[in-house]
């Protein structure tokens, strides 16, 4: 994968079960090589490695597993006691991560799980995308149980919202520069891409083949519904991943939703900020 797609992917930092790493055939989409390597791109992440420090905070986790679509996700726990806090993960990312936040919510007196989404991390697979991956959210959901509170970054956010539309419930969420429509970001590749309008058109085609469903239901029309419980949505007005403008108009129809700024975090930083790590315990708690 480019590191170019990768960025791009990012930015939106999305399967009903189905061969996940073909892209539909000529028959029926406009044939064209730089689409498909757009596409393949977008749905491949690379796995990224531990440092030591990451390392310490799984061998402190229970671990754990769970079986989704001929998959094994890796899934870890902390604490035995207490609300329930699911951390997400975003894309090329993993659960170590969000090692920052794991003390800071056991402090609080949370119970901390985590779980590599697919082609991430521990878990199994090679290829996955942003529905996949909120299909795993609501599997991990149902086998925790009760759920207090999600802190999603980045594609992860965009996994939470799908969990939240199509079913699954929590007293709040926490959510780190997050893209507000799939739509976009393919648009956004195609053109990173050099796509013409008729690659463009096959790209989103082959996403909608993928998952077995419009890209509609990965636009906030479709996903407003399930914002039905408080939030703090934080984002860095300069990330150069995720625009800005994607937490302002997630905002925008998330009626219990707060919008913080925080300014020279950048898209990975704001993970280990203890200003945001602070406000997303405080809203956690609050719900």
């Amino acid at each position: 994968m480019s590191a170019s797609l990768a960025t791009l992917y990012r930015t939106a930092d999305a399967c009903a079960p189905c061969d996940s790493s073909s892209a539909p055939s000529a028959t029926t989409a406009p044939a064209s090589s730089e689409w498909r390597e757009v596409y393949q791109a977008l749905i491949h992440p690379r796995r990224v490695t531990m440092d030591d420090q990451e390392s310490l905070y799984l061998y402190n986790a229970h671990a754990g597993l769970l079986q989704l679509e001929g998959q094994a996700l890796s899934t870890w726990h902390w604490g035995i006691e207490g609300p329930r806090v699911m951390l997400v993960h975003g894309w090329e990312s993993r659960s170590t991560h969000w090692h920052a936040w794991v003390p800071a919510l056991l402090a609080a007196g949370f119970r901390v799980s985590a779980l590599d989404l697919p082609a991430h991390g521990h878990s199994s697979g090679s290829t996955t995308d942003v529905i996949q991956s909120g299909r795993a959210v609501l599997a991990f959901a149902r086998q925790l149980g009760a759920v207090h509170g999600v802190v999603a970054h980045s594609m992860g956010s965009a996994a939470s919202l799908y969990a939240f539309a199509h079913g699954m419930a929590v007293r709040a969420s926490v959510h780190l520069a997050g893209p507000a429509s799939v739509r976009r970001v393919l648009q956004s590749a195609a053109r990173a891409g050099g796509l013409d309008a008729q690659g463009t058109m096959a790209l989103l085609h082959a996403f909608e083949q993928r998952t077995g469903q419009p890209l509609d239901e990965m636009e906030l029309p479709a996903l407003a519904h399930g914002l039905r419980h408080p939030a703090l949505i934080a984002h860095d007005p300069a990330d150069r991943e995720v625009p800005f403008s994607e937490s302002r108009q997630l905002a925008g129809v998330w009626p219990q939703a707060r919008l913080l700024e925080a300014p020279g975090l950048g898209h990975r930083r704001i993970l280990r900020d203890p200003k945001v790590i602070e406000d997303g315990v405080r809203a956690l708690m609050a719900g």
